[in-house]
């Protein structure tokens, strides 16, 4: 295994990514390619960003109107090495 390869294993994480918001039509833009959804946060395994995203989801569900909650329930827990969030 090369050096490159091996720096790649150790730093591999997971990143919540969502949907941007449209302002001005004050909705998701759901239908953008994932590489122009927005970086929410990062995490070194994909159970803590599944975790993290449940505890957001279930924070803003009293709020049925609320586009975070729309925004949250649209987000995925992705491997930064996913092709999809690097526009290939």
């Amino acid at each position: 295994m090369r050096l490159g390869h091996l720096a790649t294993a150790v730093f591999a994480g997971w990143i919540l990514i969502a949907p941007s918001i449209d302002c001005a039509r004050r909705g998701l833009q759901r239908e953008t390619p994932l590489s122009e959804w927005e970086h929410m946060d990062r995490f070194t395994t994909q159970q803590g960003c599944e975790s993290y995203r449940a505890t957001v989801i279930e924070a803003e569900k009293a709020d049925s109107k609320n586009l975070y909650n729309a925004r949250y329930a649209y987000s995925l827990c992705v491997g930064d090495d996913d092709p999809r969030i690097k526009g290939e």
